[in-house]
């Protein structure tokens, strides 16, 4: 992974709401979703909202049964284009305000051509090969189930239920249309995708200027599944993004710092809420309760009983007393 730039001050205005961001989990080595539209959800939220909770324990889905999705004031919003547009029209932000016509026609091509093709290509990889993305993702079964059972386990047990939706999954790149070609007709056609990004993005610092747009949203969203691959996983396509579109990932590094500032505190401890206060870990917590004990105990064994001090007040007082008579007593007798 490469270190991250000083993020960039946001102009967004932050507006404070009670939101929750339902996504899936996070791999080791940090590409995020496994969806990319759980990226894409993730960056225009934090462009908006402060307090961000995140929810990737993949228990839930929404009523449409779809992940992820937004609770935003206690309402329920799915799909990635309405909550997007949903989010623009109550925050009164629209990230594509300052484009022309022109312009929008663009983001639109591109935003389909990545959807309806690029997507599918990585759809095929990850569908044709369910080892290599469990190790290019550095998935973390256990983190992501929230499960005690160890990791060899769980990885026998996905790859055993993963093909059956291994199956559904080729046939749905095969219905499509991509999944009838080789591995290198396809590789080719991904890589043709890049290249028309990459040449429409040119040596801007992003594809409309200098502020990100959905556009800009849409790609990294898709593009961080392919670049942040593992490198020691063979797969052709981030191979020939890193050498022959240098400018998308430039691109990828900018909206990562923009938005993920704390992207490596993100990878070491796989916490999305990392913002977030943290309750202390229950073993220190402990720990520091027992040197209070122990400090406690202490105290009580040097400090007197109050009724030891009233005790030795009161032989104080007999002793004064008794020196007193005997004083008298030779007085009388002089």
């Amino acid at each position: 992974m490469t270190q991250a730039m000083e993020p960039a001050e946001s102009e967004f205005e932050r507006r404070p709401c009670n939101g929750l961001l339902h996504r899936s989990a996070i791999g080791e080595d940090c590409a995020e979703d496994a969806a990319p539209d759980g990226i894409e959800r993730a960056l225009v939220w934090t462009e908006n909202i402060v307090g961000v909770n995140v929810d990737h324990k993949l228990k839930y889905r929404s009523k449409k049964g779809q992940l992820p999705f937004i609770e935003l004031n206690g309402e329920e919003i799915a799909d990635s284009a309405i909550i997007i547009k949903e989010l623009a029209a109550r925050f009164n932000h629209d990230l594509d305000i300052a484009l022309t016509a022109e312009q929008r026609n663009v983001a639109h091509a591109m935003t389909s051509m990545i959807e309806n093709h690029l997507l599918w290509v990585v759809m095929w990889w990850r569908s044709k090969y369910p080892d290599q993305m469990l190790k290019g993702y550095k998935v973390n079964l256990q983190h992501a189930l929230g499960s005690r059972i160890p990791n060899g386990i769980l990885n026998f047990c996905f790859k055993f239920t993963f093909g059956r939706k291994w199956f559904q999954g080729s046939k749905k790149v095969k219905a499509q249309g991509i999944g009838v070609h080789s591995a290198e007709e396809i590789n080719a056609f991904g890589q043709s995708d890049l290249k028309v990004l990459s040449d429409t993005l040119a040596d801007k610092p992003f594809f409309f200027g200098d502020d990100p747009t959905t556009l800009d949203v849409v790609v990294f969203s898709h593009l961080a599944q392919i670049y942040f691959i593992d490198k020691e996983v063979s797969y052709p396509l981030r191979d020939f993004m890193t050498e022959s579109c240098p400018n998308l990932v430039g691109l990828v590094n900018r909206m990562k710092d923009r938005c993920f500032p704390d992207w490596d505190e993100i990878c070491t401890n796989l916490d999305l809420n990392s913002h977030l206060p943290k309750p202390e870990p229950e073993e220190q917590k402990d720990n520091k309760e027992a040197v209070k004990d122990e400090k406690e105990a202490e105290g009580k064994e040097l400090e007197p009983d109050d009724k030891d001090i009233e005790k030795e007040k009161a032989d104080d007082k007999e002793k004064a007393k008794e020196k007193e008579v005997e004083e008298n007593k030779e007085k009388e007798t002089k």
